[in-house]
């Protein structure tokens, strides 16, 4: 009978305590995708619900902390939070998720659903005021490299038909001149027989 008592005081003051475990729903939602190009400005919101009293946002961008900020929140009024880019570059394409990390009444962690940024390259114009993009002369130049990687190959089978013609003449004439040698041989061979024969 005596620890009835007792368990009833203990059970009344972890109810009426201020650090007793109630239930926080709090939920955290986020900006919908955003595509954007080179050097744009782009506001995502990060927003929340519930009663809170302190709490502790944080922005990752790929599962890494890019912002930090602790807030204590006397009115209910305004419960979002933005990250602000501007002059935006391609390096921050990404995804960026909220965290909102509640520290009064309860301890308790929410990450929001996320929003990506994808950052698009912004379109040229050429100096020459066509109205092209420099897309063709991004072709262009892709033709030149191909072109110009097999120049080697084409130096190459140019000196090797050079070199092989030089030497087919070099063999013509070796053959020509042991040809003309032959014939000169036999001419003497033939003069000296007349002779012979002449005697």
């Amino acid at each position: 009978m005596k620890l009835l008592p007792s368990r009833l005081l203990l059970l009344s003051l972890c109810v009426l305590s201020p650090w007793s475990v109630s239930s926080v729903t709090l939920v955290v939602t986020q900006s919908p995708d955003v595509s954007v190009k080179e050097g744009g400005t782009v506001n995502i919101t990060c927003c929340w619900t519930g009663h809170v009293e302190r709490l502790r946002v944080n922005w990752l961008k790929n599962q890494t902390e890019i912002k930090n900020e602790s807030l204590s929140i006397k009115n209910q009024s305004n419960n979002c939070l933005n990250l602000s880019f501007s002059h935006i570059t391609r390096e921050n394409t990404g995804r960026y998720i909220c965290r909102v990390t509640v520290e009064i009444p309860v301890y308790s962690v929410i990450n929001g659903n996320g929003t990506i940024i994808t950052v698009s390259p912004t379109e040229k114009i050429n100096e020459s005021n066509t109205g092209h993009n420099t897309t063709g002369a991004s072709h262009s130049m892709d033709v030149l490299i191909h072109v110009l990687r097999f120049v080697p190959l084409l130096l190459l089978l140019l000196t090797f038909f050079y070199f092989n013609h030089r030497w087919t003449k070099s063999q013509q004439h070796r053959a020509a001149a042991t040809q003309e040698e032959e014939e000169e041989g036999d001419e003497e061979e033939k003069g000296d027989e007349r002779e012979t024969e002449a005697e």
